[in-house]
């Protein structure tokens, strides 16, 4: 009877001896074949990358959507290839060559579901609205961001740069008051190592502040605007050239504005709207 029962139990282990390395080699098969897929997406990911580097847009932009939809399920359950492409990494990047086709409403859409999914593209996405001449859902995007963050200047300049483009001046030089108000504070906590004195952000700021006081009959402000950069930046900056050219423009001397913007390469399209005809003029 005891042999008997040992005999059983051996059986019994061999089983699940058995059964244990059947599923060992089904997860190992799994596993491989998901790396398989895995890696075959970090190629045809690079491939459409390359394709829009080679100008073949159309190409680039199906090899995107086509990530786009299958990632979800290539990544599940577990992420086994190192450099596997983010939802929004794929995202940001067809926006970027919707926004070389000239496909706007497309490249907003992918730009939008970037900064949803991992925050990527929130730049290209305002630049694009003001590029498109959309100010009003850049009005309606920067409250949303101010509501979720209250404390970051960004969205305050997002909101004063769509006033500008909405001839909504006065509303447009209190935003960057707003955004100049919360700088320190956010620059404290993002990077609090960062050196003290005039950034290039406070002095964008202030010129954008300046612009937006000038337009609003608000000369007083814009001349103390601009005098506070004068003061604080270095000898050797120009980091007021822009509202220094836009009150000489206001003082009817376009040569000298003109002048002062030699070499200026506006940073965002507000820059560019501020900016347009002393550039361009003979």
């Amino acid at each position: 009877m005891a042999l008997k029962d040992a005999r059983a139990s051996r059986r019994r282990l061999a089983r699940l001896i058995l059964a244990g390395l059947v599923v060992v080699h089904a997860v190992a098969m799994a596993a491989y074949w998901q790396q398989n897929r895995q890696q075959l997406a970090v190629v045809r990911f690079l491939d459409a990358r390359s394709a829009w580097r080679d100008g073949h847009l159309d190409a680039a932009a199906d090899a995107y959507r086509a990530l786009l939809a299958e990632r979800t399920g290539i990544a599940f359950p577990i992420i086994l290839v190192q450099h596997f492409p983010s939802h929004s990494d794929i995202a940001y990047l067809l926006g970027r060559v919707e926004a070389d086709r000239h496909r706007t409403d497309a490249a907003l859409t992918a730009y939008a579901d970037a900064i949803a999914t991992g925050g990527r593209g929130a730049r290209e996405y305002r630049d694009l609205l003001l590029v498109a001449g959309r100010p009003d859902t850049l009005l309606q995007w920067s409250e949303v961001e101010a509501a979720r963050d209250p404390t970051a200047p960004q969205p305050y300049k997002d909101r004063g740069a769509a006033l500008l483009a909405l001839h909504r001046d006065a509303e447009a030089r209190d935003a960057y008051q707003a955004a100049l108000d919360r700088l320190p504070a956010w620059r404290q906590r993002i990077d609090p190592k960062a050196p003290p004195g005039l950034s290039g952000e406070e002095a964008d700021l202030w010129n954008l502040y300046a612009a937006a006081a000038l337009r609003a009959g608000d000369r007083g402000a814009a001349v103390a605007a601009c005098s506070a950069i004068g003061r604080r930046q270095t000898p050797t900056a120009q980091l007021d050239r822009l509202c220094r050219a836009l009150l000489a423009e206001a003082n009817g001397q376009p040569a000298d504005a003109k002048r002062l913007l030699e070499g200026y390469l506006p940073p965002a399209p507000e820059h560019e709207a501020l900016t347009r005809g002393l550039l361009t003029s003979p």
